[in-house]
């Protein structure tokens, strides 16, 4: 095939996903007792990688690794080979290609990444994605393959029939999505189940390519964790662990004194048990090679080897004295509940280091810290600490890693951000990824402002250009209202690492 004509037409985002940083999968794969292989001298591929958004920050994070991108639209593809020239990265290439006919050469990959690609290709292409990761990962890679379930996308599945039957399946995908949209006006009027009207409403203002490709498109097949998990058995692969988050984990009891084997097996039961308790829609699997020994489900007392980072934020005031629970916000909006107060200095205290990393000794160090200063009653007990801690990792609350990594904490008196950064910035259809890989929502103004932080102008020569830049636009503001305003933004793209030392 030359190229996907559908993704041609109406392209998915090309955006930075948290869940696919190589120091993260590693630090997840530790929690499951496997040892993964150093992020910053990998090598890394991505299959569907889209114009690079996701793969491209990656290449620039870890200048000592090796990334290739591999994407079947070659609008997509040329896009982001582009975009890598002008940049000047020499660690990273984006390939217009078929997955299922890449060049024998390639090598072997520590870090595999096909997001979005295995529940949405045929069959074939299925079983191409799986040989290709035992074909391609060292002794000691992984792989992350998110699909969809069958658990949780069992009863969107009518929605998904009704839209393929009342849309053309002939026409543009831009035309088709206006058709579909609706479609799901009227199915707003003739339905009643609740499931249904909530997604509805959802993809009525999700993203066009996200309604296209995931309701419109030729292949969804959603599958059991069962049937995911002996797909990999029969190419020689094996489960690891879970890299999306999670609000329940799975816990053996009675495990004591099984082979590893046996454990594998109760494993595997519990994970599909738990999806059809949970009607989970999504995985993102890690996957290893057969012979690469077995993980196991993951374990708090592991947690001490990592470090982590989080940027949450909290609305109350936060009670260090007692176990009352209290809500935190990460900027995705999604709401982690605390109760211990230990942990809650915890938070503070990793909300104060991000983008920074806080190895676990320093965590605990911190947290204390932060108690003291406010007097606290309530004490951090380490028997009781990492357990705590445990469960806002798996809920990604607060993010492990293996690499904790160093950032400017503040703009200089001559601002600059990375050449990345400043590139993304002005050129169209590209999303600003922070350095902790997530997508910054940014209007024109403050990529505007981002652009120009090559470190020759002063914050007030910034304030100026902003201020000459708003007035041809229509917008009149005092000079300290832009100047406050102008330094608010530098404090923003220095807490999501945008600038240099």
């Amino acid at each position: 095939m030359d190229t996907l004509a559908s993704y041609d037409e109406l392209p998915y985002d090309s955006l930075p996903l948290p869940e696919t940083q190589p120091d993260f999968l590693a630090a997840v794969a530790w929690l499951h007792g496997f040892e993964a292989p150093d992020p910053s001298r990998a090598r890394i591929l991505e299959l569907g990688c889209a114009q690079g958004g996701n793969l491209i920050p990656l290449a620039w994070r870890w200048p000592g690794s090796e990334c290739v991108g591999v994407e079947l639209s070659r609008v997509q593809a040329e896009a982001g080979a582009d975009f890598v020239r002008r940049l000047g990265l020499p660690n990273v290439r984006i390939l217009h290609g078929d997955l299922a006919a890449l060049p024998a050469d390639l090598g072997e990959f520590d870090y595999i990444i096909a997001h979005g690609v295995f529940s949405w290709v045929p069959p074939a292409v299925q079983h191409a994605l799986l040989d290709l990761c035992r074909r391609h990962l060292t002794a000691d890679g992984l792989a992350y393959i998110s699909f969809n379930v069958a658990a949780g996308w069992e009863q969107l599945l009518p929605l998904r029939q009704a839209l393929l039957e009342r849309t053309g399946s002939d026409l543009p995908a831009p035309e088709r999505h206006r058709q579909a949209l609706a479609v799901l006006d009227t199915l707003q009027r003739e339905w009643s189940d609740p499931a249904l009207l909530k997604e509805i409403a959802y993809l009525k203002t999700a993203a066009p390519s996200y309604l296209f490709h995931e309701y419109l498109a030729e292949f969804n097949a959603p599958m059991t964790f069962a049937d995911f998990a002996a797909r990999l058995e029969s190419h020689a692969l094996r489960y690891v662990g879970e890299a999306g988050p999670r609000s329940a984990v799975v816990e053996l009891e009675d495990a004591w004194g099984l082979a590893p084997e046996g454990m594998a097996g109760r494993w595997l039961d519990a994970e599909a048990a738990l999806d059809a308790a949970l009607a989970t829609r999504f995985r993102r699997a890690l996957v290893c090679r057969d012979d690469a020994g077995f993980a196991q489900p993951a374990r708090a007392d592991r947690l001490e080897s990592l470090a982590f980072y989080a940027d949450l934020a909290c609305d109350e005031d936060i009670d260090l004295d007692a176990a009352i629970g209290q809500h935190f916000v990460n900027p995705a909006g999604n709401t982690f509940p605390v109760s211990d107060p230990a942990l809650k200095a915890a938070v503070i205290a990793l909300s104060a280091a991000y983008p920074g990393a806080l190895p676990f000794r320093e965590l605990v160090s911190a947290a204390r810290g932060v108690m003291d200063e406010f007097s606290a009653a309530a004490s951090l007990e380490e028997g009781a600490f990492p357990e705590a801690l445990f469960q806002l990792v798996m809920s990604h609350a607060v993010m492990p890693t293996v690499a904790a990594g160093a950032h400017a904490s503040q703009p200089a008196e001559r601002p600059c951000a990375h050449a990345l950064a400043r590139l993304q910035a002005t050129s169209a259809n590209w999303v600003v990824s922070g350095a902790r890989h997530v997508a910054m929502d940014l209007d024109p103004a403050g990529r505007a402002l981002l652009a120009m932080l090559d470190g020759s102008r002063t914050v007030e020569d910034l304030a100026l250009a902003m201020q000459d830049m708003l007035r041809e636009a229509g917008t009149v503001l005092p000079r300290e209202t832009i100047v406050e305003l102008t330094r608010r933004q530098l404090w923003l793209f220095a807490r999501q690492g945008l600038l240099t030392a």
